[in-house]
């Protein structure tokens, strides 16, 4: 999902290889099926990318765009399933061959309709927003490619609050039945769309991309990856206003030399990852005065502040 949302900046005329050195996650190119990337910088490389575009409408935009196998495997097992619902079954066994940002699962089923959840893996950021919403496009737009059907949610709920103008919600998911500032993030399928056929079905395709499946890493149950740890240790440092190498280094009942060799391991530095976590909390204290930024940052005055505002801002221009 990280590389999807890096290439559609690309496409879009930006600088992907600039947003993915914003968002930590520099060597996005290389690696394939396997390759893991911490939850936290992926939903961070999808707030670059509305940042970037100044469209707030951009997850379900470049869903609607993408084109057929810029998913991989989990694509091609839902291509070749026999049934909607078969294809979606396909997606909450092997979400995690997409992403470790998200879980999907079932979490009702009648006789009339489905219900579909995505839990998040990090929570309180606009990039888990825009990566829930850009899921839910995915599936009923590939839904709809699939089946040649007119795949129509019955109910999309979503924990967001409901954005300034959601016609653009109603026109992609094509209901008016879109519920926000909901308890979970979900999608309502009927019976009868999930009962289409597959244009695609192949079983024995499917056989052999589940054996491969097979051998890569299962869903993840949102086990806390070394840089969310590092990242909380930050969050929690600062609010105690203590956030140095060595105060962190403790929290991780590590040593500071330890804990700059794994930084240097994970390909990512002290200063940066304290400069991203000063970053997360100045988002959420938008609505502060900038002295209350700056004590909340733990910087000793708002000049102090101003200047690590310039400093992110000149890093992101070059």
């Amino acid at each position: 999902m990280v590389r999807f949302a890096l290439e559609r900046a690309a496409r879009a005329g930006l600088d992907a290889d600039r947003i993915a050195r914003l968002a930590g996650v520099a060597a996005w190119r290389e690696g394939g099926e396997g390759t893991r990337v911490s939850p936290r910088y992926c939903l961070r490389a999808w707030e670059l990318l509305e940042q970037e575009t100044g469209d707030a409408a951009i997850a379900l935009r470049v869903s609607e765009e993408s084109t057929t196998g810029e998913f991989g495997l989990l694509e091609y097992l839902f291509l070749s399933a026999a049934t909607l619902d078969a294809a979606l079954e396909t997606c909450v066994r092997h979400t995690g061959s997409l992403t470790t940002s998200y879980s999907f699962r079932i979490t009702d089923r009648t006789g009339d309709e489905v219900r579909y959840e995505i839990l998040s893996a990090v929570e309180g950021c606009r990039g888990r927003e825009l990566l829930v919403q850009a899921a839910f496009a995915l599936i009923v737009g590939r839904g709809r490619v699939a089946t040649c059907g007119a795949v129509t949610p019955s109910r999309v709920c979503l924990r967001q609050a409901a954005p300034a103008d959601p016609s653009r919600f109603a026109e992609v998911f094509g209901t008016g039945a879109i519920e926000f500032g909901a308890e979970s993030d979900t999608i309502t399928l009927r019976a009868a769309d999930l009962a289409l056929p597959m244009k695609s079905a192949d079983p024995e395709l499917t056989a052999v991309l589940l054996s491969y499946a097979a051998t890569l890493p299962a869903t993840p149950e949102f086990g806390v990856t070394w840089l969310d740890q590092l990242g909380d240790a930050l969050d929690a440092a600062l609010a105690d206003g203590a956030a140095t190498l060595e105060a962190v280094a403790r929290r991780l009942l590590t040593s500071p030399r330890s804990l700059q060799r794994r930084l240097t391991d994970a390909g990512t530095t002290w200063r940066r990852e304290v400069d991203r976590a000063r970053r997360r909390r100045l988002r959420r204290a938008e609505h502060l005065s900038r002295a209350q930024q700056a004590e909340l940052l733990g910087y000793a005055d708002p000049a102090s502040l101003r200047r690590a505002v310039n400093r992110w801002r000149e890093r992101e221009d070059r």
